[in-house]
């Protein structure tokens, strides 16, 4: 069924409310293609037109190009998507395309990491006792519940609570509450099992051997893949309505400015699409996908140290905690560098969320400090990335919560005129590569 919806704040419009048609005193159209979205996914399909020799043009509503891959320029850390599997054939050629270097991070990428649990900072910890934060990945290799990579939303009898999984592989309810700290989704009391079933599908049947970083931070890709490209790439053009009537599409943006075209490419997040007034003949399915369909909440808080104080501890510098910073991470690309983020996910993130960058700063220092005093003195607070209240994506990744799978292929249908792309669309593969292979199928759709 298609129906045309109007969409602003998370309010759904009734069925069938008419529209306005748009003056046809003006036919002029900006361009063939409209692609809505700066990140990996936009550029990447622009890349594709580009070479092509289409008409298009991009409107990207933050200041910057790279979405969710983001290098934060002021406090020279990476603090989005980065990470590269040596099978991403998407992604792949156009990393070899814009002779972009990589950083092999496969030998050092998994350190030894400490847990600290009831108020205990534990290294090594107990053998033949299952580590806090392998909880889920024991019960995940109990059995294969997937046979491809393209099954996720076909599984239906797998489409459960993630908390309600685990517990029929033998999980207890206390080893449940720990695992939910390193899980990472916003709670696996409230997700679907599908996202777990798929992420262990990607590892295995992806066929990546190595674990690949950008040299130079993923800005220097970013800005490498946005020089190949020659028609107009316009940032600050927040949208807030599309249009699809009289065989055009336009698009308004928050300035003031719009803009027309035959196609429109939209790579948002439905986290923030949500928010744009769609007069637009979807179907319910895709309706209530663009309405409904949660997005993982991560904060990083970022910190800098004056000395190796691991070194004097002799505790490794990675973490598993159950306080609210949750986890310490090296987040370097370097084998002899370290750069240290707390690592908060999903329901975890809220209780930051009201705090000032001081406030923030000050609780983290001090408790790493309590935890480790051998910190103390050497941590100085860089900045916090808080993706659930980033208002160009709202989240870091898409997740699916019980029976949501169901909306996929629906979801990700041409509605008229408009196409959608970006990592929720892929039906096999996750993250940047997932954006990748989305931007290949929309742009099979909209040329050939």
């Amino acid at each position: 069924m298609k129906r045309r919806i109007f969409l602003r704040n998370t309010t759904l419009a009734s069925a069938g409310i008419g529209f306005l048609p748009l003056s046809c005193t003006n036919p002029k159209l900006d361009a063939e293609y409209l692609i809505l979205g700066g990140g990996i996914s936009g550029l990447f399909l622009a890349n594709l037109l580009e070479k092509a020799g289409k008409d298009y043009m991009l409107l990207e509503g933050s200041d910057r190009l790279g979405g969710r891959m983001f290098t934060r320029t002021d406090i020279n850390r990476d603090v989005g998507g980065r990470g590269i599997g040596d099978k991403y054939t998407n992604l792949l050629p156009l990393i070899e395309e814009v002779d972009q270097e990589m950083i092999d991070i496969t030998s050092f990428m998994r350190s030894p990491s400490a847990i600290y649990l009831d108020g205990e900072l534990r290294h090594p910890w107990p053998e033949g006792q299952v580590k806090p934060q392998m909880h889920q990945f024991k019960a995940l290799g109990k059995e294969n519940h997937l046979s491809g990579l393209d099954e996720w939303y076909q599984k239906e009898s797998w489409d459960e609570p993630y908390a309600d999984f685990l517990k029929r592989q033998g999980l207890t309810d206390e080893e449940i509450a720990l695992a939910d700290i390193s899980a990472n989704y916003n709670d696996i009391y409230e997700t679907s099992a599908i996202n777990a079933h798929h992420s262990r599908a990607f590892g295995k049947y992806n066929g990546s051997k190595r674990a690949l970083n950008f040299k130079g931070g993923t800005k220097s890709f970013i800005d490498k893949v946005a020089k190949t490209l020659k028609k107009p790439v316009l940032t600050n053009k927040m949208v807030t309505k599309i249009t699809d009537a009289d065989n055009r599409v336009t698009v308004s943006c928050e300035d003031g400015t719009s803009y027309r075209a035959k196609k429109v490419i939209c790579t948002l997040p439905f986290t923030t699409l949500r928010d744009v007034t769609l007069d637009v003949a979807v179907n319910a399915n895709q309706a209530k996908a663009i309405k409904e369909l949660a997005y993982t909440n991560i904060t990083q808080i970022h910190l800098a140290h004056s000395e190796p104080y691991w070194e004097t501890d002799g505790i490794p510098l990675d973490m598993w905690t159950d306080t609210p910073i949750e986890r310490i991470m090296n987040m370097s690309s370097s084998p002899t560098e370290r750069e240290i983020a707390c690592w908060v996910n999903g329901k975890g993130t809220a209780f930051f969320d009201a705090m000032s960058e001081k406030e923030i700063a000050d609780f983290t220092i001090n408790q790493i400090n309590a935890i480790r005093p051998a910190s103390v003195g050497k941590l100085e607070y860089l900045g916090t990335q808080n993706w659930g209240k980033y208002k160009y994506n709202k989240g870091a990744y898409v997740e699916f919560a019980p029976t949501q799978p169901n909306l996929f292929l629906d979801m990700i249908k041409p509605a008229g005129n408009i196409h959608f792309a970006g990592e929720h669309t892929a039906h096999k593969n996750r993250g940047m590569e997932a954006a990748a292979e989305s931007a290949n199928r929309v742009f099979k759709e909209v040329v050939f």
